[in-house]
């Protein structure tokens, strides 16, 4: 998958599974309004941040990538997981 295009909702879950402590605080670094009011698991509501982040912005995995690096000081993010799974990880912003 190309770092210019826009995320599928396999890609997004996915990339929740990266995603760890201070999860909460995703939306803010994605600029989204998103009311967490969903059931389930730590992963399927990151996933559900991720895929109203694609509804309201309709943005590339760059600048998901970009997000996630301006927030590693408040949320966790497993890059190498997210090497294996996609290929690539924040690296690619560096090219």
């Amino acid at each position: 998958m190309s770092i210019n295009t826009i995320p599928t909702d396999k890609d997004l879950a996915n990339i929740s599974a990266c995603i760890g402590e201070g999860w909460e605080l995703l939306s803010v670094y994605l600029n989204i309004n998103e009311q967490m009011d969903v059931d389930g698991s730590r992963v399927y509501k990151i996933f559900h941040i991720l895929r109203s982040w694609k509804r309201q912005k309709n943005e590339t995995m760059k600048l998901l990538l970009k997000s996630l690096v301006e927030a590693e000081n408040t949320i966790v993010v497993d890059w190498e997981l997210m090497r294996k799974i996609l290929g690539y990880g924040k690296e690619v912003l560096l090219l």
